[in-house]
């Protein structure tokens, strides 16, 4: 056998277990280290102490000795330091063998020695002589069988620990006294060495020297090896009491989801809706895992769809076997979502108006998938009323489900799609107006759920009537823009709202290059063409905008207004970060046709913080606050006292400045002018 003996805490916990630390004189200290060493031996133990056992000293500067000497044993110099310094502690172990009572000699390394008052003393040496389960000589065995263990002062003893299990205390034994012990063997018990302990604070604790082996379960046949989810398996075999759980492929059951035979020889399951295909594992209360066989888990079959063709926004009903472990439903370009309704047979749900044609994907709540395939209805069309006609003009197609289109595209140098504000969609008709700029044969459907439908039957006449490619055109007031479509050799005159457009750069058959009228206000008005009969065509909608001004070159330093001010800047409330606008460096605030109400002063920023726009004489016109930076602009709309400012109407007496910029922080990039 072999002997442990674990964290001897303190010597105080050993006196309560029956043990005792000894002093080694009557002082309780002793120093005969005669090189002045200043070793010193206050007490060891236990005493008496097992053989084999493990042996503690405390003193001071213990750390010191490198040999100590029991009698009858040879010189120990395997010595464990747990402490060093002046309160120490130093651990052997006692020889097994030949080892005797009598006083203990410790010597240091430099020839000090020091030896105890009182002799050591030894407890009965604990032996086990056999161990066997059942019959002699016998180490294999099961769960509730009898292992005897054999030997002497097994009294001493007062548990078995299996293979890291809980311990099993003497009151479980079947027999115990000083040569025997028998304990039934738990069902937590694995094979391999145990280990007998005395259940002490510091316990005394003895590993068997020979293995035992515990028979596990075995497995003989599996009911059902391809199950639906709510079905029993039951497995038959061996020792099947022994089980505390069962995994599946998706699944874990516990010992409340089992049923166990009582001989053992059965264990049921139900298996979850999650559980999927693959091993079916047994782990036993001793935790061992124990392979029992694989199951394919069924999954729904014989599908079909009605009706079909369906058309989107319809119920589909799936049939088929099993579909009463469907949880998920998903259509091609959809997400997936619940069934409306599902039970053995059928499951039923709304096509999406997003849904396209193509396999129907149904989804279980193990992760494994079916899949039906399935068609959808196509909108036809019947007529188109006229079939032929110019570009421009109305047209109505007639046909059946028209009311799965969402727009219509005409034919053209590029395909153009009508407006959705000139087209009326129902079921059997579709009324729209075609594009000016479309030409040529069919049409193309545009469906609801992404897909197109081709379309013969209409012939499309270019039209005569200008258009051009932009719904919107964006020009600057008192720049030029050009403007691209077609038939513009039929335009007499162009008109943005009510005003005329006078001075072209150039003009073709396709494009337009004319300057936007300085008389304009900004806003958005109809652009109109007019042809060479005094038809009036708004081809789109015309958006004015003002130009800005860079004036960032009018900013100078604070404290030198001589000096142009460099940016970015951060401004600050004091001549570091502020700057000053003036209006006679180029370009002239002062030139510039400004009005009180419209105009507007412009700083562009990327950081947060502050802004304060001052006149001239430091009165605050307003302070602006972006503390979480959710502005890149800020805007000021010049009053007329702003306006009186910059053409220098009202000054400071001294200089230009127009207004005086600072703040906190305030990152700014730019300054322009909108007038």
């Amino acid at each position: 056998m072999k002997t442990y003996y674990y964290n001897i805490l303190t010597m105080l916990a050993i006196v309560l277990c029956g043990l005792s630390l000894t002093s080694c004189g009557d002082n309780d200290d002793l120093n005969t280290d005669q090189y002045g060493n200043e070793v010193a031996l206050n007490v060891f133990g236990p005493c008496p102490v097992l053989r084999g056992g493990t042996l503690h000293f405390l003193g001071s500067n213990l750390d010191q000795i490198s040999e100590i000497d029991i009698p009858g044993a040879d010189p120990i110099t395997q010595i464990e330091v747990i402490k060093a310094g002046r309160e120490s502690e130093i651990t052997i172990q006692v020889p097994a063998e030949k080892c005797a009572p009598g006083i203990i000699t410790l010597k240091t390394a430099k020839g000090g020695v020091i030896e105890t008052k009182t002799p050591i003393t030894y407890r009965e040496d604990i032996s086990v002589s056999k161990v066997f389960i059942g019959t002699e000589n016998n180490l294999t065995g099961n769960v509730g069988e009898i292992l005897t263990i054999k030997g002497d002062y097994l009294n001493l003893l007062h548990g078995i620990i299996f293979a890291d299990k809980d311990t099993v205390r003497e009151d479980e034994f079947i027999a115990h006294d000083r040569y025997t012990i028998q304990v039934a063997i738990p069902a937590e018990a694995k094979s391999g060495k145990f280990i007998l302990t005395d259940l002490a604070e510091t316990p005394t604790e003895l590993e068997s020297e020979d293995a035992i082996t515990i028979n596990l379960p075995t497995t003989s046949n599996v009911s059902n090896v391809t199950p639906k989810a709510g079905q029993t398996i039951t497995i038959t075999g061996v020792s099947l009491n022994q089980i505390a759980a069962v995994k599946l492929n998706g699944a874990e059951l516990t010992a409340d989801d089992l049923t166990i035979s009582e001989d053992g020889k059965s264990l049921s399951f139900v298996v979850p809706a999650t559980a999927t295909d693959g091993e079916i594992t047994l782990i036993t209360k001793s935790g061992v895992s124990i392979p029992a066989g694989e199951i394919e888990t069924v999954v729904p079959t014989d599908l079909s769809v009605s009706p079909t063709p369906i058309k989107n926004g319809a119920t589909i009903t799936i049939s088929g076997k099993d579909l009463d472990l469907v949880t998920g439903i998903q259509f091609p370009n959809t997400e997936s979502s619940a069934p409306a309704t599902v039970n053995a047979t059928t499951v039923t749900a709304v096509v999406p108006v997003k849904a396209q044609e193509g396999d129907i994907t149904l989804s279980l709540a193990n992760g494994k998938t079916v899949t039906v395939a399935y068609t959808l209805v196509k909108p036809t069309v019947t007529s188109f009323t006229p079939e032929t006609l110019m570009a421009g003009n109305k047209v109505m197609i007639k046909g059946t489900d028209l009311d799965l289109v969402a727009s219509v595209t005409f034919p053209g140098e590029t395909p153009v799609t009508a407006s959705e504000e000139d087209t009326k969609i129902t079921a059997t008709a579709i009324g729209t107006v075609i594009p000016t700029a479309a030409v040529g044969s069919g049409c193309t459907l545009n469906l609801k759920n992404g897909t197109t439908v081709s379309v013969t039957g209409l012939t499309i006449i270019a039209s005569t009537t200008p258009a051009v490619n932009n719904a919107q055109t964006k020009g600057t007031i008192g720049k030029y823009v050009t403007v691209a479509g077609k038939n513009f050799f039929n335009v007499e005159s162009v008109y943005i709202g009510t005003t005329k457009i006078n001075k072209y750069k150039s003009k073709t058959g396709e494009s337009m290059e004319f300057l936007v009228p300085e008389t304009l206000t900004p806003g958005t008005y109809d652009f109109i063409m007019v042809d060479h009969d005094g038809n009036q065509n708004i081809v789109g909608q015309f958006i004015a905008v003002s130009a800005e001004i860079d004036i960032t070159a009018c900013c100078v330093n604070q404290s030198s207004i001589s000096t142009p001010f460099e940016f970015p800047v951060s401004l600050t409330w004091d001549d570091t970060g502020r700057f000053r606008i003036q209006n006679n460096v180029t370009p002239t605030l002062k030139t510039m046709n400004l009005t009180a109400g419209k105009s507007k002063l412009i700083f562009y920023k990327t950081a947060s913080g502050q802004l304060q726009l001052n006149d001239a004489n430091w009165g605050t016109y307003q302070t602006v606050e972006d503390w979480n930076n959710e502005k890149t602009i800020i805007e000021f709309v010049l009053t007329q006292n702003m306006i009186d400012w910059i053409t220098g109407a009202q000054n400071d007496g001294w200089s230009n400045t127009a207004f005086i910029v600072q703040g906190n922080g305030c990152n700014i990039t730019k300054v322009t002018v909108l007038p």
